[in-house]
């Protein structure tokens, strides 16, 4: 059953050309249970047959999860970001449910938006595919294309997508899709807020036997503007969402699958080379500072490629997306003295405009399990107070933040203090009886959403992230 526990991570594919504003209003849709009622009678009448599935979807916990050995990782998950997945209950916890889709079939998300976030998306994964006869199944976990995201997800108020009601149809065929939004727009919803999230039947394997792939649905955020709201936003899903299953139940006599959709292209030219000087002054600055230790360098270089890797290789591409990089260092072990830590430090890439917010995560290497990190936003400022002699300004473009088991003292503003494996609310308890902070480690980085772009930047346009291990 692990490979039934799995999680999110993003899909789109392409949205529908024919998405324009169609009505207005403040994207609150009253009664929508009764909506979902005609829109599913109207589905039925287009000939389909409709499955509800209750309770569906909302939040996992992927600490619980990998800590109590519900799943052997936690897919190298952003620590500090929420995941919601089209799911189902195992084992007293909500976890992702794989599904599989004949070429005519299709899942439909009717739900909200989150309150005002730096970033939101909704991404579609292979999550599973055959691995030929008495191998089982191999894990790839591998988005199948852009997201659908904050800066182009199609709402009633595009330019402020937040708390709004949204649909999001995921299906192979054209014809099916096409069905589905005119059964929408009969049922009484607005064709503006209309999204498609294209399974590209030329890479994913539909169909419903053993040799077909299996497939999952997440939503990922990250930055609330206030906390108690997103909080609530995740409490409630199951009031607000819906999820509908629709086939046919006969295989219709013409299919008309899409093509993979066109991806967004990665970087504008622009680089933060410029930066290179001061960042090297900047790591000689932080040994100096911190004399009587043994300093580690750690260089972090490329951790994960995109979707295409997955289905050409095979690799395991743990829930990645395009809406970002992703970076790590090599394994270290932190040590077991509590005056041993780590300074990262880097480029702020949402300061450069490179992204629009950036991050570092600790991770616990063998669960791939995010314990705790910092974003661009608190560590802005950071390197202001190492000296980069002619480079001192630009500072404002640099980071450099402690993490330590024990911060002595310092702020919460300069040290991250990590004294252990956080679960959250866990029903099988508070600890983490699969791993310690004594066990291999590593660093994590992300870059999410060029701004001119609206997808990650492209890794040779930004400086990668670095660290020193200062060892007693």
């Amino acid at each position: 059953m692990k490979a039934k526990i799995m999680l999110f991570a993003i899909m789109l594919a392409g949205l529908v050309a024919a998405n324009h504003a169609f009505a207005q209003g403040d994207g609150k849709f009253p009664g929508i249970d009764k909506r979902v009622d005609v829109f599913q009678k109207q589905l039925e009448q287009q000939g389909f047959k409709v499955t509800r599935w209750e309770d569906a979807f909302g939040p996992v916990n992927l600490a619980c999860w990998v800590c109590n050995g519900l799943t052997d990782t936690a897919f190298g998950n952003n620590a500090a970001a929420p995941y919601q997945v089209i799911s189902e209950p195992y084992e007293g916890v909500r976890v992702g449910r794989e599904m599989q889709l004949e070429p005519y079939d299709a899942v439909i998300f009717i739900g909200k938006t989150p309150p005002p976030v730096a970033y939101f998306s909704y991404t579609g994964f292979v999550y599973s595919r055959y691995n030929g006869e008495g191998k089982g199944r191999k894990q790839i976990f591998s988005s199948i294309g852009d997201t659908i995201n904050h800066s182009r997800i199609n709402t009633v108020d595009k330019k402020h997508p937040f708390d709004k009601d949204v649909i999001i149809v995921m299906t192979a065929d054209q014809g099916t899709n096409a069905s589905v939004l005119h059964a929408a727009m009969r049922a009484g919803f607005p064709q503006s807020i209309m999204n498609t999230m294209v399974v590209p039947s030329s890479v994913v394997k539909l169909g419903k036997d053993e040799k077909a792939d299996t497939l999952i649905f997440v939503e990922r955020m990250y930055l609330p503007a206030n906390q108690d709201d997103l909080n609530n936003y995740m409490d409630t899903s199951s009031q607000w969402a819906s999820v509908l299953y629709v086939t046919y139940p006969e295989k219709p006599a013409k299919l008309d699958p899409y093509p993979a959709p066109q991806m967004l292209v990665r970087g504008t030219g622009k680089t933060e080379a410029d930066l290179m000087p001061a960042l090297d002054r900047l790591e000689s600055a932080i040994v100096t500072a911190n004399p009587g230790y043994q300093a580690d360098k750690l260089q972090s270089g490329i951790w994960l490629l995109e979707w295409l890797d997955g289905f050409q290789r095979g690799t395991n591409l743990i829930g990645e997306c395009r809406d970002t990089v992703y970076l790590k260092t090599a394994d270290f072990k932190l040590g077991s003295n509590p005056e041993d830590y780590l300074v990262v430090f880097g480029v702020n890439h949402e300061a450069t405009g490179k992204a629009t917010y950036s991050n570092f995560t600790l991770y616990h290497a063998a669960m791939e399990l995010g314990v705790a990190g910092k974003n661009s936003r608190e560590i802005n400022g950071t390197a202001d107070r190492y000296d980069l002699g002619k480079y001192q300004a630009m500072s404002k473009h640099l980071y450099a933040f402690k993490v330590a088991r024990d911060c002595g003292g310092l702020p919460a503003t300069e040290c991250l203090e990590v004294k252990q494996i956080p679960v959250g609310n866990c029903p099988f308890g508070d600890c983490c009886p699969r791993g310690s902070l004594d066990d291999d480690l590593f660093l994590g980085f992300r870059a999410y959403v060029e701004p001119e772009t609206g997808v990650g930047p492209y890794w040779f346009e930004i400086l990668w992230d670095r660290a020193i291990h200062f060892k007693k």
